[in-house]
């Protein structure tokens, strides 16, 4: 009788965590290549995938706007997805999505705030990925010497002059800033709406040395980039860079913090993640902007008395410097909490060369970090791990909160207790189980009683 209670047990039990397991879903990204290189375009496919019928999901790709430049896709909205299909035999979705290899290093592309539902309308186990892409730089052509670095000096066997720099640089009619120097190589210039060229003279420091990109430069409204560069006689290669700033005819000004500042008309920065094109009115004028439905920010270029572009946010007349800062797996925009966990002090930290508020707590050997997460739009402190690179989601007036969590998926910040779950999975089956070995135990009990009953 002990086994057939034991073995009634661990059947119930196994049908029970079958039944916590059963519904799933999946989200993966797939590149069409692990490395690219700059300037090359690439597509990823995003698959919806579960163990039940398809009903409905949602969630939005998320991707390093450092590395990447989003291009297109075949997403119900961009880089978002709400789908749902009208029968129930479908069990995978596929989108496609094109991007393009801006500069060298590894970024990462991946699906966040995902939700699928069967097609009975039944909330399902579901997790995202990342996926990580490297962009390298083209190869450099062999049998050519023009194309060398130009601090490489690495051949002392070469006799010829490596003098790479200039000895003076002008622009006609202008002053450059600020003034040259033969080691300064980035220069601004602001000229007045109506100047279509400049006129650019440069003379080397070495007769032996070449220099291009003088002479009559054509420019249009805006900033304009203008390189001169140097070639030694060993090939060496040396820019300076002239950044020509052609006022704007009716340009709108604004002032933050005593300072002037122009309203870009054109946009100089590629959106950030989760923000689109878009407009947005200002003194009457319509001006480029970038929006996201999940920050609600809006955000419009700013350009500074040196020609310098930067994102605001733009909120009635009021203009904030956008920022994000970005980890392993989380992009924030940093703010301001409106309380601090109990015992935190203020303090400081430079990461990515700013000077960024953080939060210590005595008793936590992590400093705490508030922002908003752009790819989730969700107001949260984090533990920063400076040497991972690493945030958590830190739980306020828990001290420990850091300690018995496992983060199931950074990009979200979904923090699951799997010991408590545990727990409760097994309180709950082993209370089923004691359920059904008692009717079990009934359902003999009175068949015994029936046969000596019918005997008697």
């Amino acid at each position: 009788m002990k086994k057939i209670k034991y073995l009634l047990f661990i059947i119930l039990c196994n049908i029970f965590m079958m039944n916590v397991h059963a519904a799933s879903a999946s989200i993966v990204a797939t590149p069409s290549a692990k490395k690219v290189q700059v300037g090359q375009t690439f597509t990823v496919t995003v698959s919806v995938s579960s163990s039940k019928a398809l009903g409905s999901w949602q969630f939005n790709v998320g991707y390093d706007s450092n590395v990447f430049q989003y291009v297109s896709s075949n997403m119900e909205s961009g880089l978002s997805s709400v789908g749902f299909v009208s029968n129930a035999g479908t069990k995978n979705k596929t989108y496609k999505l094109t991007f393009k290899a801006k500069k060298e290093g590894t970024g990462k592309i991946s699906v966040n705030n995902a939700e699928v539902y069967s097609f009975d309308e039944e909330t399902l186990s579901t997790s995202g990925a990342s996926t990580s892409i490297t962009v390298e730089n083209p190869a450099p052509k062999s049998n050519t010497t023009s194309n060398k670095n130009s601090n490489d000096t690495s051949n002392k066997n070469d006799n010829r002059s490596a003098d790479n720099y200039l000895s003076s640089l002008s622009i006609d009619g202008y002053n450059i800033s600020p003034s040259f120097n033969k080691n300064t190589t980035s220069y601004t210039l602001s000229v007045p709406n109506n100047v279509t060229s400049v006129n650019i003279s440069a003379k080397t420091n070495d007769s032996k040395a070449n220099v291009s990109g003088t002479g009559k430069v054509n420019v249009k409204e805006g900033t304009n980039k203008i390189y001169i560069n140097v070639t030694a006689e060993n090939g060496n290669r040396k820019t300076y860079t002239v950044k020509v700033i052609v006022q704007e005819k009716d340009p709108i000004k604004v002032k933050i913090d005593g300072e002037e500042y122009t309203v870009a008309t054109k946009m100089e920065k590629d959106a950030p993640s989760t923000y689109i094109d878009s407009t947005v009115l200002i003194d009457g004028s319509q001006i480029p902007a970038y929006k996201s439905s999940v920050s609600n920010y809006t955000l419009v270029g700013l350009i500074n008395k040196n020609g310098n572009f930067d994102l605001y946010i733009y909120d009635n007349d009021n203009y904030i410097l956008y920022r994000e800062y970005k980890f392993n797996g989380i992009t924030l925009y940093l703010k301001e909490p409106k309380e601090l966990p109990k015992g935190a002090k203020e303090d400081s930290l430079t990461i990515d060369g700013d000077n960024i508020t953080i939060y210590t707590i005595k008793d936590n050997s992590y400093p705490l970090i508030y922002g908003l997460n752009v790819e989730t739009g969700e107001e949260n402190f984090y533990t920063y791990d400076k040497g991972e690179n690493t945030l958590q989601k830190y739980v306020v007036g828990n001290k420990n909160s850091t300690k018995d969590v496992t983060v199931v998926s950074t990009s979200t910040s979904q923090i699951v207790n799997d010991d408590k779950f545990e727990t409760l999975a097994y309180i709950l089956c082993g209370l089923t189980g004691m359920l059904f070995i008692f009717l079990a135990i009934s359902a003999v009990k009175m068949s015994v009683e029936k046969q000596y009953k019918i005997r008697g």
